[in-house]
């Protein structure tokens, strides 16, 4: 399949793998509108994206597809064209299930030579992926990477026992790529908000403790990152946004807290069309009553059997 150029229209996402992270396919689904099979691999929509993924590693576009990897080779030295520029490449293979018999140089040199400019594996300007899949075998160049920006917030200078890894809060903002604006209304020490800040999103948020509002503050100015973060009740507080992402407060029991989280619910309901909710059990029953449709439910399963569950849905009451 060609655009009108003649290029490649096909693309292609590259995930991480882990069956127990419902994580990883829900922020590829909304990041390139295709989900990912059991190797990781997606037929999707969009790679643009990509640069701002957690899990999805990369996008390409495919150049040639066949039954076997001979076939693949053969396919790849018919199609080129002597106009398209490859000098100084690099082919990488993905190959999860190990399907291939044959190593991974063995499978880079087959396709080096029929690529008719010279391999650079240390420094190159052209990367190309080979991919082994239940389908058959997928060769494409690389035009999209994530750029791994969320590590940086690993040094943050204040957590909390209970506060997101970066990996985890930049995933959940990825859930709403095309919110502006982030609300997170139980912040904490500002995972979440120092995420949606680093993407250049209008990012706000809200805590009733004065000391984990101080550790926003102080995580965002580390990073040079301007938010919104006030001391406030997250149950009244009426700021808007266009979306909000939020890891709920709860203790060892959640029923314990139902009064508290069914609260903030509600008003966040108000404040924004689009929500993304953590907790530690099924909560769609409440989200259905405070008037949020079309909910979604991801699990994640973390160390020592404990399940975040990762809710995403659509409020019928936002302005």
């Amino acid at each position: 399949m060609n655009d009108a150029d003649g290029h490649s229209s096909e693309r292609r996402a590259v995930t991480a793998r882990a069956p127990r992270n419902g994580l990883i396919a829900a922020e590829c689904q909304a990041l390139t509108g295709g989900s990912p099979d059991v190797d990781g691999v997606a037929n999707c929509d969009t790679i643009a994206r990509i640069s701002r993924a957690a899990f999805v590693h990369r996008g390409i576009a495919v150049f040639a597809r066949a039954a076997t990897l001979d076939e693949l080779v053969e396919r790849v030295r018919e199609r080129w064209d002597a106009d398209m520029d490859a000098d100084r490449f690099r082919i990488d293979v993905h190959d999860p299930s190990q399907r291939c018999s044959s190593t991974t140089i063995e499978i880079a040199t087959a396709f080096a030579d029929v690529i008719p400019f010279g391999p650079d594996l240390r420094d190159p300007l052209h990367r190309f992926l080979v991919i082994a899949g239940e389908d058959g075998f997928t060769f494409g160049a690389v035009e999209a990477e994530a750029d791994g920006s969320y590590r940086d917030h690993d040094a943050k200078p204040w957590t909390t026992s209970s506060s997101l890894d970066s990996r985890f809060a930049r995933a959940l903002v990825n859930l709403v790529p095309d919110a502006r604006s982030i609300l997170d209304p139980c912040c904490g020490a500002g995972s979440i908000v120092l995420e949606a800040a680093s993407l250049g999103l209008s990012a706000f948020g809200v805590d009733w403790k004065p000391a984990l509002v101080g550790m926003t503050r102080e995580n965002l100015a580390h990073f040079g990152y301007d938010a919104g973060v006030e001391l406030a009740d997250s149950r009244t507080h009426a700021q808007t946004a266009g979306a909000i992402v939020t890891d709920l407060p709860y203790g060892h029991a959640i029923e314990s807290d139902e009064h508290g989280i069914r609260a903030i619910l509600e008003q966040s309901a108000s404040q924004a069309a689009a929500g993304v909710f953590v907790a530690p059990a099924d909560i769609s029953t409440w989200l259905a009553s405070a008037g949020y449709i079309d909910i979604g439910v991801h699990t994640v399963l973390k160390r020592r059997g404990f399940t975040r569950w990762v809710h995403v849905a659509r409020s019928q009451h936002a302005p």
